[in-house]
């Protein structure tokens, strides 16, 4: 009897401590989402001409060959939603897309219903000269080539702000791609000839930015 009570005592042991590791493993609906915010300085046509504009404060890094990254989809087939009641920045969003389904490496597939993105525009009531800016949210126990795996993205074009530098149709299709480029993960480029250098205005979706997107969805 004293035997049997002492294997029942084990057994129970051991249940116990099987039960704590279950309940100490976290499921996927414990993950968390953390969401980031990246922006797109404005600036004037003589700043872009002689090279004024400042750097971004050290967030750019690497070389400028090749565009870095922190995040990715899990899949390089990605959905989008233009969400925006004006036809010109419809046709805005729409360049920028084919902008970047011509890389080859990503698709952007427009959908009605949940998107992964959603791509926007309106009026900015921030205080500084602020043309586009991107939230994009990541899972904070999920990676991919060392990237976090993104769960949504949101990205904007700034109308008020456009209008006060005067930006053009096209350079505001600059910025619309600027920032899809972080929508699909990527950050600053340290040179002027990338799209996702902090002050785009006049550049468009580039080799270094291919480059990025290549080694972020490998």
């Amino acid at each position: 009897m004293n035997i049997n009570n002492r294997f029942m005592g084990s057994m129970l042991a051991v249940v116990a401590v099987a039960a704590g590791l279950l309940f100490a493993t976290p499921s996927h609906a414990d993950a968390k989402v953390v969401t980031d915010a990246d922006a797109t300085s404005a600036v004037t046509k003589t700043q872009v001409q002689n090279g004024t504009a400042k750097a971004d404060g050290g967030e750019a890094t690497g070389s400028a060959k090749l565009t870095p990254a922190t995040k990715r989809w899990q899949s390089a087939t990605i959905t989008y939603k233009i969400s925006s009641k004006s036809g010109y920045y419809k046709t805005v969003w729409q360049s920028a897309v084919k902008s970047w389904n011509k890389s080859g490496v990503v698709k952007l597939v427009a959908t009605s219903g949940k998107a992964d993105i959603t791509l926007a525009d309106k009026n900015s009531t921030m205080k500084n000269a602020t043309v586009g800016i991107t939230y994009s949210s990541y899972y904070n126990d999920k990676t991919m080539n060392n990237l976090k795996v993104m769960a949504n993205a949101k990205s904007y074009v700034f109308k008020n702000v456009a209008n006060r530098y005067h930006y053009s149709k096209s350079e505001r299709t600059n910025v619309a791609e600027h920032e899809l480029g972080h929508a699909l993960g990527l950050e600053h480029n340290v040179g002027k000839g990338s799209v996702m250098y902090y002050a785009t205005r006049d550049q468009s979706v580039s080799k270094p930015d291919v480059n990025g997107l290549v080694a972020s969805y490998r």
